[in-house]
């Protein structure tokens, strides 16, 4: 599991949309972690927030 992992999700949520929407309508929580097991991506929420931050620092944005 790493930051990295999650960075790449929110890159490719961001580009793909057939991806996001996938993503966004599977309803079964253990079913849309498997999903993107499935698709390379293996973070923790934790590691998910960490990637959130060093994003927002990349590009200057300050979270509400």
């Amino acid at each position: 599991m790493s930051v990295r992992s999650a960075k790449d999700y929110i890159t490719r949520m961001r580009a793909d949309e057939a991806f996001r929407r996938t993503v966004n309508d599977c309803e079964d929580e253990a079913a849309n972690w498997a999903f993107l097991k499935e698709n390379g991506f293996e973070f923790t929420l934790l590691e998910f927030k960490q990637a959130q931050d060093e994003i927002y620092q990349e590009h200057g944005i300050t979270p509400l």
